[in-house]
C-alpha cells in the first residue's frame, strides 16, 4: 500500500501558514499610547494633584527638568535649556511650565537633544538639554 504524498505535503503547508499567522488582534479603534519614561498619559496626568505642567511635571517626570552644561570649544561653560512646546509652538523654556494650566494639558512626551533636533524644526542649532513637548485638551 502506498501514501500518496499530496495529502501529507498539503498538511505540511497548512501548518506552516497557521504557524506564520500573525496572533494579534484586531482594533478599528485608535491605537492608545502606555505610560514610559518619555511620555506621560492623560491617566497619569488626571490622577495627579497639580495646578499647573511645571507641577506635573516635577511629580511624575522629575528627570525632564535636569539641565547640564555644555562644554565649548573656548572652555566656557554655557547652560542648555529644556525647550517647552505647547501644541506644536514653542513657548520657551521649562519655567514656561508654571503659566500653563494642569486640567488643559492632555499629554507630554520628553524629547532628548538629538531627537528633539531632528524632530523639532525650531530648535535649530541652539544647546539644548531636551524639549518637553505637550498636547493640550483645546479643540483644534
Amino acid at each position: 500500500m502506498r501514501l500518496s504524498k499530496s495529502p501529507i505535503l498539503s498538511l505540511v503547508v497548512l501548518a506552516a501558514c497557521v504557524a506564520c499567522a500573525s496572533t494579534g488582534t484586531s482594533s478599528s479603534g485608535p491605537k492608545t499610547r502606555t505610560s514610559s519614561p518619555d511620555y506621560v498619559t492623560s491617566i497619569e496626568i488626571a490622577a495627579t494633584p497639580a495646578s499647573n505642567a511645571y507641577e506635573l511635571v516635577s511629580r511624575l517626570r522629575p528627570r525632564w527638568l535636569q539641565t547640564q552644561g555644555a562644554g565649548s570649544l573656548s572652555g566656557s561653560v554655557r547652560t542648555q535649556v529644556v525647550a517647552v512646546y505647547v501644541d506644536g509652538v514653542r513657548v520657551g523654556a521649562k519655567e514656561g511650565l508654571r503659566s500653563i494650566s494642569a486640567s488643559s494639558v492632555k499629554t507630554m512626551q520628553y524629547y532628548d537633544a538629538a531627537r528633539a533636533a531632528t524632530i523639532l524644526h525650531e530648535v535649530g542649532s541652539e544647546a539644548i538639554a531636551g524639549a518637553i513637548v505637550i498636547t493640550t485638551t483645546r479643540i483644534q
